[in-house]
């Protein structure tokens, strides 16, 4: 090989290796690699995997009771899975429940109030919970930020505006819920919100932090109904049932659909 084709084939190799080494350094910003693909399931994290940490900022009013300490401690008003899971957490919990959301999603509205009562029930008794708004840019901030506070939350509601965790966590669909144990290991996954899931997930809360489950509720009293009025009735054909879930890329109207 002659001497120019030499020298352009090394700059060549040298500016290939540039760009590589700075592509990782911009996805490392926010913790480590994206976990191996057989780590991740078709949908969401598997159960059994530790997960990514990472540190976003928070949005919300939320001011965390201890002074960061620990080895993923941030830098201003930052929050991460590692503050409350991991080796050496600055504030251990039994169950943390992570839940990515955005502000076009309306699962994801239905949830957040159920998601501040919980904390608020449990949070002495071992619960974290902490929300990822994959809302992109900063123009939704203040929509995330009006949320939060309409729902009164309480813990922390976290901005991941490049959505660089979503896709480590491949978050496909919304809400998507994972609870984490003490180590930071996925317990389980939630895709979706639905009435079902509403009504057993106190109890899952409980089972997880080591808590008896709640009795179930008693069963209404009869109704007198005349017989003509106790068939089934049909739903109309244009009649829909409401989503569970909505793909975490919104359509150009917004609504998510």
């Amino acid at each position: 090989m002659d001497r120019p084709r030499l020298a352009h084939f090394s700059q060549t190799a040298l500016l290939a290796a540039f760009l590589v080494s700075a592509s990782a350094s911009a996805d490392d910003r926010s913790g480590p690699d994206t976990p191996p693909a057989a780590a991740v399931a078709s949908e969401g994290l598997q159960v059994g995997t530790a997960v990514p940490q990472f540190t976003l900022p928070v949005v919300n009013d939320f001011v965390p009771p201890t002074v960061p300490t620990g080895p993923l401690a941030p830098r201003g008003n930052k929050w991460g899975p590692a503050r409350w899971t991991g080796e050496r957490p600055d504030e251990p919990k039994k169950l943390v429940i992570m839940s990515f959301f955005a502000t076009y999603c309306d699962p994801c509205k239905k949830e957040m109030p159920e998601l501040a009562r919980l904390y608020d029930t449990y949070k002495s008794q071992g619960l974290g919970i902490m929300l990822v708004s994959i809302d992109k840019g900063d123009e939704q901030r203040q929509l995330i930020i009006d949320l939060a506070k309409q729902n009164h939350v309480a813990f922390p509601v976290m901005h991941d505006r490049y959505q660089v965790v979503a896709r480590r966590y491949a978050a496909e669909r919304l809400p998507y819920m994972l609870m984490l144990d003490g180590a930071g290991v996925v317990k389980v996954v939630h895709i979706g919100y639905t009435d079902e899931l509403k009504a057993n997930l106190e109890n899952e809360v409980r089972a997880h932090l080591g808590l008896e489950p709640l009795p179930p509720p008693p069963p209404p009293p009869p109704a007198d109904v005349p017989a003509a009025a106790s068939k089934p009735q049909k739903a109309p054909k244009s009649a829909k049932s409401p989503k569970s879930a909505v793909p975490t890329k919104p359509t150009k109207q917004g609504t998510g659909t």
